[in-house]
């Protein structure tokens, strides 16, 4: 089996806490894909737990930021990216720069019965790979020593690596853990995203889950999995046990527990206690990225735009790069009320990254909240130029000319979207579609069908800072008073 592991570094760039993606590696000639997620998985934990003490401070650094294989993964979609076949240079380079990181972990491997062997390199993938074997049945060797090949790249001491070892799990736990990590990837842990996969496969993913959990009891990243599974599939109480099993057996922070309390919380309606959780996660481990991007969407959604601006200042405090962060920022720039610096800057990122399809899609929203609709239409039909029937940029642009009147085109980009995204996205875009489409259907005087895809938006995560172009076209004072609308005044 052959893994081929590329640290690319962006050049010229130079960070003191580096920022290292982690992209599950992928198989090569019919190994099993579960196993990339594994390994992508174990680092990202054993990366996060990396610290070392300062006894000038009398305190203990995190020193690395760590982009996680589900932001690696979105980031990739976002872009057009296809992370599921080897990256070479020019695609982890380009996937580096989207993500706003120093490095990006890459890779392929295959398969000799439970050998895993290791091909890695630092720096281009032209350069000189080494190479290693590690056994499945003890996955947290062959990442304790990647951890300190990565360190010893970054020119940083792996003497902090000793402290602290991962769990060994036998098979039994890690295949199925893998597994259910794999199929929920696809699913955003972002509440507001409500459920997006099948039933039926979440379901799949938590017995797998069962299974890990019964093959290692204090396996407490498998427990948190779980409980957030429960979660998605409306079955609280038993997501708290899960959640309440996972602290038991954890002794220290685990930023995957972290994120099960968010969630779970937010679905309770508890906003106050999720982002306290996180509050406290991303303070004391400043690295924790994910977290930290969690935390700023919840308060957006939670109409705390203040609150917002200071977490996603922070995040491009941490990540100057990461274009996500600045467009996020002017995001909440913009729900302050500072419409025309929010424009300006989005326009800046756009001018660094021409090609990105989620900057210039960012762009669009701010231009709309500025109603600059002109402006706005112009910048999505020129990336419609570069990438045809992009769901994203369809999507924008159905909402412009709803906005426009311009129904008729309204329902056609709405349709095609749809068409385009499917269902299997984590993302909420999905839930915008179908807003579009249940909002041009209606004005066509199609209630059924515009009530069906109002649900849908409902159900994909859309809520009530979504739907103000609903409320603001008289048009649809009938629609909106519909006891069958799920954003009808008063609705949940």
């Amino acid at each position: 089996m052959s893994i081929l592991l590329c640290v690319a570094l962006l050049v010229g760039q130079a960070e003191l806490r580096p920022t290292v993606a982690i992209v599950p590696p992928v198989p090569e000639r019919g190994a099993e894909s579960w196993i990339g997620y594994a390994i992508a998985d174990h680092l990202e934990a054993r990366l996060l737990f990396h610290s070392r003490y300062d006894p000038k401070t009398v305190t203990r650094i995190y020193p690395l930021n760590v982009f996680g294989p589900r932001q690696a993964l979105a980031a990739a979609r976002a872009e057009g990216i296809d992370a599921a076949k080897p990256l070479d240079l020019k695609g982890a380079t380009a996937l580096i720069r989207q993500l706003g990181a120093t490095h990006a972990l890459t890779g392929t491997y295959t398969v000799d019965g439970r050998k895993v062997t290791l091909t890695w390199r630092f720096g281009e993938a032209r350069g000189k790979a080494k190479a290693a074997r590690f056994d499945l049945t003890d996955l947290s060797v062959g990442i304790d020593y990647l951890a300190a090949e990565i360190l010893k790249a970054l020119a940083q001491s792996s003497k902090g690596l000793e402290g602290h070892k991962l769990a060994s799990l036998p098979l039994a736990a890690l295949k199925p853990y893998a597994e259910a990590v794999q199929i929920l990837a696809a699913q955003s842990l972002d509440p507001r995203a409500r459920l997006v996969l099948p039933a039926a496969e979440v379901e799949r993913a938590r017995l797998l889950l069962s299974a890990a959990t019964d093959a290692k009891p204090d396996f407490i990243r498998a427990w948190v999995m779980h409980g957030i599974a429960s979660a998605m599939l409306g079955e609280m109480k038993v997501a708290e046990q899960s959640l309440i099993k996972a602290m038991t057996a954890a002794g220290e922070f685990e930023p995957t527990t972290t994120l099960g309390l968010f969630y779970l919380y937010d679905r309770q309606g508890k906003t106050a206690d999720a982002l306290k959780v996180l509050e406290e996660a991303t303070q004391t481990h400043l690295g924790f990225l994910q977290g930290l991007g969690y935390l700023g969407q919840g308060y957006l959604r939670a109409s705390e735009s203040h609150e917002a601006l200071r977490v996603f200042s922070l995040y491009q405090g941490r990540v100057p790069q990461s274009p996500w962060a600045r467009v996020k920022r002017a995001e909440a720039m913009a729900r302050t009320g500072n419409l025309d610096a929010a424009v300006a800057d989005t326009r800046a990122v756009l001018n660094e990254w021409p090609a990105s399809i989620m900057v210039l899609t960012a762009l669009a929203s701010r231009l709309i909240d500025a109603n600059k609709l002109v402006e706005a239409r112009q910048a999505i039909e020129e990336g419609l130029l570069k990438h045809p029937e992009h769901p994203a940029l369809l999507t924008r642009l159905s909402h412009i000319a709803l906005e426009e009147k311009k129904t008729d085109e309204a329902l056609a980009l709405a349709e095609l979207a749809v068409q385009k995204l499917g269902d299997g996205r984590g993302e909420t875009l999905a839930g915008y579609a179908h807003l579009n489409l249940g909002h041009a259907l209606a004005l066509l005087g199609r209630e059924d069908e515009a009530i069906a895809a109002l649900k849908k938006a409902h159900a994909l995560g859309v809520d009530a800072e979504d739907i103000i172009i609903l409320h603001r076209d008289p048009r649809l004072k009938e629609l909106l008073n519909d006891g069958r609308n799920p954003f009808k005044v008063g609705a949940r």
